[in-house]
């Protein structure tokens, strides 16, 4: 006869087994979505921020935010600091990684993975900044070779949006130099294709 207290941890070791499986079986590989086009659902986006993050870099935020919801029919939100994590689970989010993930090229300084309903349609996108590979600065700081957090963010809220999805912009992001005067702004290309993209709704 086995005892009870073995039966129990037994039982709780299978458990802890299953719930390690299921996980490890839901987890969606990071990378761009299937061809075509993709829209965001819904008009009010609210994103939180990883609870590493600095006042500053939470200030930047808050800012490109603002500068999308003056620039366009969406209305984002800033739902304040989280735990650091991402994947489909209902919440769009901005998180600093450390470490960058396998599946994307460490040269990638910020990703925008974008979670699809059946339809193709945006439902939820992460925004992963590459803190292992890059470093990041706001425009109060200006920290010389570091990339604007603002210009990177506002990218890639283009990108959460639908317009390049999948694409690499880390070539274009601004790096700070000493005087260079940077000011946060939309790229004129980046409100055409969304111009084209959401004129017809």
């Amino acid at each position: 006869m086995v005892p009870m207290r073995v039966r129990r941890f037994a039982l709780s070791l299978c458990t802890a087994f299953l719930a390690l499986l299921v996980a490890a079986c839901s987890h969606e590989r990071l990378g761009p979505p299937p061809p075509g086009t993709h829209r965001r659902v819904g008009r009010d986006i609210s994103y939180c921020l990883d609870a590493n993050a600095s006042a500053e870099l939470e200030l930047g935020v808050r800012e490109v935010f603002q500068l999308w919801s003056d620039s366009t029919q969406f209305k984002f939100t800033y739902a304040g600091k989280s735990r650091s994590g991402y994947g489909r689970d209902g919440r769009n989010q901005i998180v600093i990684l450390k470490k960058w993930p396998n599946e994307l090229p460490i040269g990638t300084a910020a990703w925008c993975q974008a979670y699809l309903d059946k339809d193709g349609n945006i439902t939820e996108a992460d925004i992963l900044l590459n803190a292992q590979a890059f470093s990041f600065t706001t425009r109060r700081e200006a920290k010389p070779g570091s990339l604007y957090i603002e210009d990177v963010l506002s990218r890639e809220i283009g990108r959460s949006l639908g317009l390049g999805l999948g694409e690499d912009a880390s070539d274009r992001y601004k790096a700070a130099a000493a005087g260079d005067g940077f000011e946060p702004g939309i790229d004129p290309a980046e409100m055409a294709a969304y111009l084209s993209l959401y004129a017809a709704n």
